[in-house]
């Protein structure tokens, strides 16, 4: 997976997980721990060069870790439930292991505060395996508990550390740990407790006093923990030893003593009337029963179809005017309550047959079925709606009332609720056909400059909402800065904390709301515009559409023209360009909805023109010219627009031409690009390299410093860097070119042109200067100075030997590519060799490999014509300055001798 998806992987889990973290079960998988250890290696091997694009990777580094603490716990059940994850288990442990031992000892204090908090996680987890199975065979109890030991004592190492944040960070995942893992508590108190005797004198007060402040904290909460209440007793007085008041537990200690006596007196008293009952029933002891016939019948055994048919039996047995004097005998609130409640579906189970000895059919019109007298009731309203007129006012009657029931008087009359009968479907819709056809109003028909002028009113209406979602994010601000503000007393801490939930949710919503804004303005502007291109299916319902309307009324249709959709883009362009800092999400959105249009635009017309670089463009040359200096928004949009071109690299190039105060933002912006978007990477790799030759020594140095790294994944860029130092070196061995050198006047003589054309030291250093610096991180490049060397001028070979001397410096004696090149240098080198040596030995004794060299080259000296006399020093071990100094004190002396000879 490439680097970007990576990248983009991560900040979708972010974002998912952010607003609903239940999500980050679906990321526990193999392949996002993959793209998490490959992010947390990359960002291993930076160094802090200052830059922002360092900034960028520390918080990559700090992402991926809080990612992984998110779904370590769904990865270790997985493992827990599923022997056969060994490949998951794999890349867990690995990534545990680089935090464990890695990011723990990162130099920055960010990422070694979030690897402290997942090391908490880890202990947590891993302390509590007992749950496993023996015999599983990936995971050993005894092992992970030993390991959870180990962590948790590197946790509590880091209480030794001078950083301010880390010690607090530390507390805090100790306290977490204490909370939930009581068996941690008689070290963690320990440590706590000596913490302030191990400190020296010389650390900050403030420090001193944030840190006892948390410790306090830590000890309170502790002490107001449930699970810990069989040790209250020994944190109180921890507490007090680190110089916390003891007495704000006093009044719960009594309360507490209060309760538990309480509790003790009332289990006395309930023991000793326990006690007085077995007592009364050893003495009073009741006669024994008499003999029970279904005492040894076990009922269970009973057939069920036994069962149902004895329980039918019963019922049919009881005459129908016993049910009906019991069911009269009901209450009626009970009945009522029974029809009327919420949910009441009455039964569809045809009822039994009656027993032999009575009638089959019931025709008392108090028990007539549901169906019957649905029945009758259709039929009613039937006859009375043929009878009646069409009109409104007789259809209200349509409705019979209930029917009456007829009294018998042997009976009680039952009390039972009015439902009232809705209309059925069929008469619903002769209703609705008996009523007359609503006439709309006359449209106002509108010219297409007034319609072209209401959608730009609307349009700009849109833009105006803008506003709701800034002032939200104000509003969120200032709340955010008075939470910070009031969280100093630690009484203060619930209230705040509720706040910031408040807070951090409206915040969320408004994010949410601004997110659907954009997606509407940049939809609405594209596709709602964009009427000339669309789906076969979708295009031929609306030509038929469109024919209809033109048989009604030419003047019913509003086809939006090109000059419209432009005039809207360019509203939207001019909207952005107002503040492009604060509206450049907007502008990604809209790009990236040109860019999906343009493609389907493109598969259903092969001979359709895209129109996304041409705004891509547009808003580019409007927007750079208002950018800030520093403003790195220019970088953002570069990176998240869906394509590039190399006019793009052109507007970039311009930028750095026009602008010096952009020079370095905009030598970031292209380091970037080359690193993330590899369709421009070459052709933004080459306006740096030609930087690296330009005139201005510190605008040709910035560059250097961004096209010298790289990393190991990224060799065709290393080898393109090489071979561009390499092919401006040989430059050097040619004659200086009329677009190299001024050109000169058509007055100046002969003379003066030659020396125009001339290489200067200037020049070697301007072709030279990337290559020096690509030989100290690789010295076997050096073979290709040898080559250019021999072919160049003795000018420009005396320029060279003075301007590498910090390279060579740097290099060192104990390159075993120096040493190979200065054993076998190819003719005409020998005054290179010499200078070499030189530089090496000037200032420091000659190692035994440099000695050696010397000897291997000396018997070359009278075959090459070498001066092996300023190298005579080297073949005595001595340093060439010392060999200097000493020879000037021995000619000193001589003279003074013969001066007194005299």
């Amino acid at each position: 997976m490439e680097r970007e998806q990576q990248l983009t992987q991560l900040r979708e889990f972010d974002e998912e997980v952010q607003s609903h973290p239940e999500n980050a079960q679906s990321y526990a998988t193999k392949g996002f721990l993959e793209s998490i250890t490959q992010l947390v290696e990359y960002g291993l091997e930076q160094q802090d060069d200052g830059t922002d694009q360092y900034k960028e990777e520390l918080k990559t580094l700090k992402d991926s870790i809080k990612a992984f603490s998110t779904i370590l716990p769904t990865l270790y059940r997985t493992v827990c439930q599923n022997e056969a994850e060994t490949r998951l288990w794999e890349l867990t442990r690995s990534l545990m292991t680089l935090v464990e031992t890695k990011l723990v000892q990162h130099g920055n204090t960010g990422v070694c505060i979030t690897a402290i908090k997942c090391l908490q996680v880890i202990v947590l987890l891993l302390s509590k395996s007992s749950h496993l199975r023996a015999d599983h065979r990936l995971l050993n109890v005894q092992e992970l508990e030993k390991e959870a030991t180990d962590v948790f004592n590197t946790i509590i190492g880091f209480l030794k550390s001078d950083t301010e944040s880390v010690l607090t960070a530390t507390i805090s995942c100790l306290t977490v740990i204490v909370k939930k893992r009581p068996q941690h508590v008689k070290p963690v108190v320990s440590a706590f407790t000596a913490w302030k005797k191990s400190r020296s004198k010389d650390d900050s007060p403030v420090m001193m006093r944030n840190v006892e402040k948390a410790l306090k904290l830590a000890f309170i909460s502790m002490i107001k923990t449930e699970a810990l209440s069989s040790q209250r007793t020994e944190l109180i007085s921890a507490f007090g030893s680190i110089g916390g008041n003891v007495a704000i537990f006093q009044r719960h200690q009594r309360a507490e003593e209060s309760r538990r006596q309480k509790r003790a007196a009332q289990q006395q008293q309930h023991d000793a009337e326990r006690e007085k009952r077995a007592r009364t029933s050893t003495e009073y002891a009741l006669p024994p029963p008499s003999p029970n016939m279904l005492v040894n019948y076990d009922i269970t055994q009973i057939p069920l179809q036994g069962i149902v048919n004895l329980c039918m039996q019963v019922l049919q047995a009881v005459p129908i005017e016993v049910m009906s004097e019991r069911v009269a005998l009901l209450p009626a609130e009970g009945v009522r309550l029974a029809v009327t409640r919420p949910g009441f579906v009455r039964s569809t189970t045809p009822p039994y047959p009656p027993p032999p000895n009575q009638p089959q059919y019931n025709t008392n019109p108090r028990f007539k079925t549901e169906e019957q007298k649905i029945k009758e009731e259709q039929e009613a309203r039937q006859v009375k709606l043929e009878n009646k007129l069409d009109s409104d006012d007789e259809m209200d009657e349509a409705v019979p009332a209930p029917r009456p029931i007829a009294q018998e008087p042997q009976h009680v009359q039952e009390d039972k609720p009015k439902v009232q009968v809705l209309a059925s479907v069929e008469e619903r819709a002769s209703q609705a056909l008996r009523m007359q056809p609503y006439e709309l109003a006359k449209e106002n028909h509108l010219s297409d400059s007034d319609k072209k002028a209401m959608l730009k009113m609307s349009i700009q209406r849109i833009f105006q909402a803008e506003k709701i979602f800034q002032s939200s994010a104000v509003l969120n601000d200032t709340t955010r800065k008075a939470i910070t503000n009031g969280t100093d007393s630690a009484a203060a801490s619930t209230p705040s904390t509720s706040t910031t939930a408040t807070s951090t949710s409206t915040a969320s919503s408004s994010s949410h709301s601004q997110n659907i804004w954009l997606l509407l303005v940049a939809k609405l502007i594209t596709r709602g515009t964009n009427m000339h291109y669309m789906p076969s299916e979708f295009k031929q319902e609306q030509d038929t559409d469109m024919a209809e309307a033109e048989e009604d009324d030419d003047d019913k249709k509003m086809v939006i023209t090109e000059d419209t959709e432009v005039d809207l883009k360019e509203l939207l362009l001019d909207f952005i360009i107002e503040e492009f800092a604060s509206r450049h999400d907007l502008a990604l959105e809209w790009l990236h909805e040109e860019y999906l249009l343009d493609k389907r635009n493109q598969r259903l017309d092969a001979g359709y023109i895209p129109n996304y670089f041409y705004w891509f463009h547009k808003l580019l040359e409007k927007a750079i010219p208002t950018l800030d200096a520093k403003d790195r928004v220019l970088t953002k949009v570069l990176l998240e627009a869906p394509e590039l071109d190399e006019k793009t690299i052109d507007l970039i190039k311009q930028n750095l031409d026009s602008v010096p105060e952009r020079f370095v933002p905009c030598v970031s912006t292209l380091r970037s690009l080359i690193t993330n978007r590899p369709t421009v990477r070459f052709m933004a790799l080459q306006v740096l390299l030609d930087l690296c030759t330009h005139d201005n020594d510190k605008m040709r140095r910035t560059s250097i410093v961004a096209v010298k790294k790289w990393n190991a994944n990224q060799a065709d860029v290393n080898t393109r860097v090489e071979t561009f130092s390499i092919e401006a070196l040989h430059v050097l061995t040619r004659e200086k070119s009329p677009a190299t050198a001024p050109v000169a006047a058509a007055t100046t003589s002969t003379e003066q042109a030659s020396e125009d054309t001339a290489w200067t030291e200037k020049d070697v250093v301007r072709h030279a200067e990337l290559y020096f610096v690509l030989c100290t991180k690789r010295p076997s490049l050096l073979k290709e100075l040898f080559s250019v060397y021999i072919q160049a001028s003795e000018l420009v070979q005396s320029y060279i030997r003075s301007q590498m001397v910090n390279m060579v410096r740097a290099i060192g004696m104990r390159s075993q590519d120096l040493l190979q090149l200065v054993r076998e240098f190819p003719p005409g080198g020998e005054t290179l060799v010499i200078g070499i040596l030189s530089i090496l030995c000037e200032s420091k004794p000659p190692t035994r490999e440099i000695i050696a060299a010397v000897q291997h080259i000396s018997p070359l000296a009278q075959e090459r014509s070498i001066d092996l006399n300023k190298l005579a020093p080297i073949l005595a071990g001595q340093s060439l300055s010392s060999a200097a100094a000493a020879a000037a004190a021995a000619a000193a002396h001589d003279e003074s001798i013969t001066v007194s000879t005299e």
